[in-house]
């Protein structure tokens, strides 16, 4: 099992164990490429916990996060909240208790945990967009309340608002950056296999590791997530088809298993 599971010792470096008296287990563990997680540290151990074991095992994981999740505190959420919107699933875990209501979702993780917390939840597409699309044509005749954190993309709550479709947008929780952490530094020094899954993120990693990236193989959620890394020297850039996690999941499992083997 992952230290990760349980956080045990240092958190942030996360490898399976192997025999320490092996000489042959220490010499592949050096010669290991490095998964690199910058998302927050919750959402990192969840994606590790959903890797195939074969992928785990072919990379050292370092858990890194370049932004943490906090709650706003003072900003109170409207009682009279007859329906929500989530784009992510802090929002779900940072919002009220669903107690039947409706709520339009974007991407099935972000569903799934919004029914777990009593909401009466519906996938209403894969991004911001295809939200937008989706209530265009369905309508709601409630008000609807985007609870999301400070920083969105989209503008979800006036783009409905303006089409007729009463939507307030209520920030509940912060992101806020963080710096690259020095173990981060030193392993990109060598292969790295880094998933990026916001445009923050991207710009944050690319302001923060400018000109060490070049044995970074990024993977990149949406055109939009790669964009800030135009000019960058890296080993290689891959866009997913569609902003899925288990897209994502796929391409790094992928990755980490050729990457072992070159």
């Amino acid at each position: 099992m992952l230290a990760c599971f349980h956080c045990e010792g240092d958190p942030a470096q996360v490898t399976p164990r192997r025999p320490a008296n092996n000489p042959e287990s220490v010499i592949r563990l050096m010669s290991l490429p490095t998964l690199l997680l910058t998302r927050p540290r919750g959402a990192s151990c969840g994606f590790v916990a959903a890797l195939e074991p074969a992928a785990r095992k072919a990379v050292q994981v370092l858990i890194a996060p370049l932004m943490e999740i906090t709650s706003v505190g003072a900003k109170p959420v409207p009682e009279e909240i007859q329906g929500a919107i989530f784009t992510s699933a802090n929002g779900v875990d940072f919002g009220p208790e669903g107690q039947g209501r409706l709520a339009f979702c974007v991407g099935a993780r972000t569903t799934a945990e919004a029914r777990r917390r009593g909401w009466d939840a519906e996938q209403a597409g894969r991004t911001a967009i295809e939200l937008i699309a989706a209530l265009r044509k369905v309508r709601p005749s409630i008000g609807l309340v985007h609870l999301s954190g400070e920083h969105t993309i989209g503008d979800i709550a006036d783009t409905l608002t303006a089409d007729g479709i009463e939507t307030v947008h209520v920030p509940i929780y912060q992101q806020n950056l963080l710096p690259l952490e020095p173990a981060a530094r030193q392993a990109l020094a060598g292969p790295c296999i880094i998933p990026v899954f916001s445009h923050r993120t991207a710009k944050q990693l690319r302001a923060e590791a400018s000109g060490l990236l070049e044995f970074a193989h990024i993977i990149a959620l949406s055109d939009s997530i790669a964009a800030p890394f135009e000019g960058e020297k890296l080993a290689s850039c891959v866009i997913l088809p569609s902003p899925q996690t288990i897209y994502m999941r796929k391409a790094v499992e992928t990755l980490c298993l050729n990457l072992s083997l070159a």
